[in-house]
């Protein structure tokens, strides 16, 4: 299952081409969505599940509007909750619209850190480390392109 903000729209199809009919893979989008929203959405979701592997891609509303603290308690919250399942955690991704000196840059890195930090404790827990370029992302720089939802679906896979 991969739940996320807009920056995942499309990545879940790319994976189930690539994985073909050997997992089912479930993404769900939820556009300007904070941590809080997809995370009380997939506490529903995974009630169900068994030990499946549940990819979360978010943050970048909570970093933009300096909520970063806030966002990370929720996922303390869902880490905590959800013991029953491997839990995938992508970093926030760095913005190319925006300098790579600026506070919001400053901000993700900080965020990443953080997350890190937090889930390291926990054994059901991991974090994806995206290292992604410029050409992975649209002209305006804030969205992924298709080649950078090909390069996510390809490390998830």
């Amino acid at each position: 299952m991969l739940v996320g903000d807009s920056h995942i729209r499309g990545v879940a199809e790319r994976m189930a081409i690539k994985l073909r009919s050997s997992v089912r893979t479930i993404g769900y989008v939820k556009p300007n969505a904070y941590l809080n929203n997809i995370t009380s959405t997939m506490k529903s979701e995974i009630k169900n599940l068994s030990k499946n592997d549940v990819v979360l891609c978010g943050g970048t509303l909570d970093v933009a509007r300096n909520n970063t603290s806030i966002g990370l308690s929720f996922i303390l919250q869902f880490v905590k909750n959800t013991e029953h399942t491997n839990v995938i955690f992508i970093d926030a991704r760095h913005r190319f619209d925006l300098e790579g000196s600026s506070c919001v840059s400053k901000e993700v890195n900080a965020f990443d850190r953080k997350l890190n930090k937090i889930i390291k404790r926990y054994k059901h827990t991991s974090q994806l480390h995206l290292n992604m370029q410029r050409e992975h992302f649209t002209r305006h720089g804030m969205h992924m392109n298709g080649s950078g939802k090909y390069r996510i679906s390809g490390l998830l896979t």
